[in-house]
């Protein structure tokens, strides 16, 4: 049995960073909408797991968007279709969130506490 080419596997790894991304993401919102409302959510648990290790994730996000939208503007063309917007809705979903983020916990940090 053959190897996978290493094309394909940089590509699994991408693909799964941005659905990764994503999921982050909406997830950060739903911790936000519900903050107030049910703080036994589940979104509200997670996120205050990921609130410990929060250096570390957020290094995980900056390089993964970073390399995502590389990505996206060296292989522009080889995404065709409806899989084009798809992947560029996700990777300014992920640019932006990391955008965000980056701000609310610089003020978080520096302001309030």
């Amino acid at each position: 049995m053959a190897s996978p080419a290493p094309a394909s596997i940089e590509q699994r790894l991408l693909d799964s960073s941005l659905v990764l991304l994503v999921a982050y993401n909406a997830l950060f919102l739903a911790d936000i909408a519900l903050q107030d409302g049910q703080p036994d959510h589940v979104a509200v648990r997670i996120m205050d797991f990921i609130d410990a290790r929060r250096g570390w994730v957020t290094l995980f996000e900056a390089v993964a968007a970073m390399s995502l939208f590389i990505d996206l503007v060296v292989r522009f063309d080889q995404y065709e279709g409806r899989w084009r917007s798809v992947r560029i809705a996700g990777v300014a979903i992920a640019g932006a969130g990391l955008v965000f983020k980056a701000f609310a916990f610089y003020l978080n940090s520096s302001y309030l506490e």
